[in-house]
């Protein structure tokens, strides 16, 4: 009281002497007259507006005393804007952040201001906080740790010593805590995150799915920006939830929180991956292994994108990587079985001597596409159509854009003169995942000369002749499709070379005869 009458008794001399103003509001701050402190930091600004530490504290009393987030928001923002770097404009910036629920750009702010000022427990407290919601549990256990040791007190300490002991529960010599204990804290404290995602993990390792998403979406209530609990969700919902819907916007929400993060991008690959996403999955799990190219998890999950989608080398470069690079790794198993499994669709000899390896596959996981492919390919090796189109086409349901099914059905389909044009829509499906692969360029070439497209035809199939050898039926239908369009020359050497190569009938009667007829003109 008796410093008030004196600080009164300068302004009323001089009412606009900023000092004593300034003074006046921290003596009635100190005496808990937080309405007078208020009118004297008003006062000064009213002559000062742009005085950083009247700025600064009137911010914080309206954060902390008055519950006026937007007033301190206006405030701080300004203070933060005339003096950037100082370490307690940003503290009460970011503060107010944290209090008006925008814990991402707080973090920022916050981490910035603690590195400056790592003796200031209030800060480090702050910091603590704004990690802890964030759920960055390492780096809010730093700074709660620097915070609870602090020799004086201020507000925040018991919290933090609070707080630090729940992050501390299940590290080093402190027992995890049960999922009863858990219940129990988010019961007493239903605004703590750790305390919420903990239960929710504590959930999922219990396999009750259901109730770990329950406390994933509280998580979000209390901060709809952290990814972490958003990646969550849509693992659940891709997997054990099933519900493709959510897993998938669950995805691209916590994608646009963190899009510069490998870790959330190789787990959102898979979960695009599970809700049948395959194009989206690819190009997620590019990114990841860009930036972390030796991770076991990532080149595999990679890999399965990469032959849902028919880019079959893609996928084998990956497995093989995930051998070389990790051979003990849990992943290492399945990928020495795809690559086993996956080449023996190119490899007919082999493909019979490993019948029973398929068989026995297909037996312990029925929808393992490498060993559908390859008995699929044992059926039309001995000449079982019908169940090998009924199994390419059900890869096709899965996988509607695996060229090496649709490249296979192309062929089984051409061979009947009733199926050419589904096989040639298929044809023109593979080739845009196949552009290079000459078998597919032949039998396109073969489907445009039954169509008539002469000049198409002769393209493809020289196309192939220039990565492989026609065989006999090859060259008839080039040398067929040549006198068509007039390459009389061209046409003769042709179809003379596909007799050689032992053309059968009846393309070989066809074949003498346009000769004879292009003898006689």
């Amino acid at each position: 009281p008796q410093a008030v009458s004196q600080l009164q008794g300068l302004l009323s001399k001089n009412p606009n002497n900023t000092p004593s103003l300034m003074t006046l509001a921290l003596v009635y701050e100190r005496m808990k007259d937080f309405p007078k402190a208020l009118d004297a930091y008003e006062k000064l600004l009213a002559t000062q507006p742009n005085f950083v530490p009247a700025l600064n504290n009137l911010a914080y009393l309206y954060t902390e005393r008055l519950n006026n987030l937007d007033k301190a928001y206006d405030l701080a923002r300004k203070a933060r804007e005339l003096l950037g770097q100082d370490a307690a404009v940003g503290d009460t910036f970011g503060w107010v952040l944290y209090k008006r629920g925008d814990y991402q750009q707080a973090l920022t702010i916050l981490q910035e201001s603690a590195g400056k000022a790592t003796d200031n427990p209030e800060v480090q407290f702050h910091l603590g906080m704004t990690a802890y919601m964030m759920g960055q549990t390492d780096l809010a256990r730093l700074a709660f740790r620097k915070a609870a040791s602090a020799a004086k007190d201020f507000p925040g300490k018991d919290e933090s010593k609070r707080r630090l002991a729940l992050l501390e529960s299940g590290t080093g010599a402190s027992p995890a805590l049960s999922i009863s204990q858990l219940e129990a804290m988010t019961k007493e404290q239903p605004n703590d995150v750790v305390s919420q995602m903990r239960l929710g993990d504590a959930y999922e390792k219990q396999g009750a799915s259901d109730k770990a998403a329950a406390a994933y979406e509280q998580v979000l209530k209390l901060n709809p920006k952290l990814a972490v609990a958003i990646t969550k969700l849509a693992q659940l919902n891709a997997g054990p939830l099933q519900n493709k819907e959510k897993a998938l916007g669950y995805a691209k929400k916590a994608r646009e929180l963190a899009p510069a993060d490998p870790q959330v991008a190789g787990i959102l690959g898979k979960v695009a991956y599970q809700s049948g996403n395959f194009t989206w999955s690819y190009s997620l799990l590019q990114d990841a292994a860009r930036q972390r190219e030796n991770d076991p998890t990532i080149l595999h999950d990679l890999a399965w994108a990469a032959y849902s989608l028919g880019k079959v080398n893609e996928a084998l470069d990956a497995m093989q990587k995930v051998l070389t690079n990790n051979p003990d790794s849990s992943q290492a198993a399945d990928a020495k079985k795809f690559l086993a499994l996956t080449a023996l669709d190119e490899n007919p000899k082999e493909l019979v001597a490993a019948e029973i390896d398929v068989q026995k596959e297909l037996k312990s996981n029925s929808e393992y596409v490498p060993a559908l492919m390859a008995e699929a390919a044992l059926d039309a090796h001995r000449g079982q159509i019908k169940p090998a189109t009924e199994m390419y086409n059900d890869i096709l349901r899965r996988l509607p854009d695996f060229a090496p099914a649709q490249k296979r059905l192309a062929t089984l389909y051409a061979q009947d003169p009733s199926t050419v044009a589904p096989a040639y829509d298929f044809a023109l499906k593979a080739r845009k995942t196949l552009p290079d692969d000459p078998e597919l360029s032949e039998l396109l070439g073969r489907l445009s000369y039954e169509k008539k497209e002469y000049p198409r035809a002769i393209q493809l199939l020289q196309e192939s002749a220039r990565k492989r050898p026609l065989d006999a039926n090859a060259l008839f239908y080039l040398g067929m499709s040549e006198l068509q369009a007039s390459q009389k020359v061209e046409a003769r050497g042709v179809l003379n070379r596909a007799l050689v190569a032992g053309l059968q009938e009846p393309l070989a009667t066809e074949a003498k005869r346009a000769l004879a007829d292009l003898q006689r003109e």
